[in-house]
């Protein structure tokens, strides 16, 4: 995907808050399969996707601050949804995002948890990134549809994922029907004077 073209043309719809969807195997006793999860931090180990909209020139460079990655604003409106809904949602996992479309190796997940990661997943980032660049809030609804390798005792497979997607996707689409429901215009976070350094596009 073609990940600054996708959030540039969001950002020119004049779209100011984004709520993603991702499907995302488990590290951690903490999250199981069929559990919804805000993400609140994540480790990068892409390689191949450029990261971000300032690469030099008359814009500059920009060292976004990713202290807070996901709009804790948004997540608050979508817990406030799901306690609505009374539909479970656990607020706060790390997220390691990598390049695919391979699942990861058992050594690569053994790596990951001994740095903190509870969720693995191939997208989201850059796409958090470029969003606060833009100034836009970003948040993304983890749906844990797999174990990883080495955690699973069976081998992983496209099909499981997409059936566990299924069972998940209309619950999710509730969630998000009703956070939208609740969402005001207003950004009432720090994520819209991200890229002032540098003036916005």
């Amino acid at each position: 995907m073609n990940y600054r073209a996708n959030i540039w043309a969001i950002h020119e719809l004049g779209v100011r808050k984004i709520l993603a969807t991702a499907a995302v195997g488990s590290l951690s006793s903490n999250f199981w399969l069929g559990d919804l999860v805000l993400l609140d931090q994540f480790l990068d180990f892409t390689k191949s996707r450029p990261q971000t909209f300032y690469e030099g020139g008359k814009q500059g460079v920009l060292h976004v601050d990713m202290t807070e990655p996901y709009c804790s604003a948004v997540r608050r409106v979508v817990m406030n949804a799901s306690e609505q809904l009374g539909l479970p949602v656990k607020n706060g996992a790390c997220y390691v995002c990598t390049e695919g479309p391979r699942f990861e190796t058992p050594a690569e997940i053994r790596m990951f948890q001994r740095l903190g990661a509870d969720l693995v997943g191939m997208t989201s980032v850059p796409e958090v990134v470029l969003a606060r660049e833009l100034g836009m809030c970003y948040a993304s609804i983890g749906m844990v549809t797999n174990e990883a390798a080495g955690i699973a005792k069976h081998p992983l497979t496209h099909a499981e994922v997409m059936e566990s997607m299924k069972v998940l996707s209309v619950k999710v689409a509730q969630l998000i029907q009703a956070t939208f429901e609740l969402w005001t215009p207003s950004q009432s976070c720090l994520c819209a004077s991200a890229n002032e350094e540098v003036g916005k596009f």
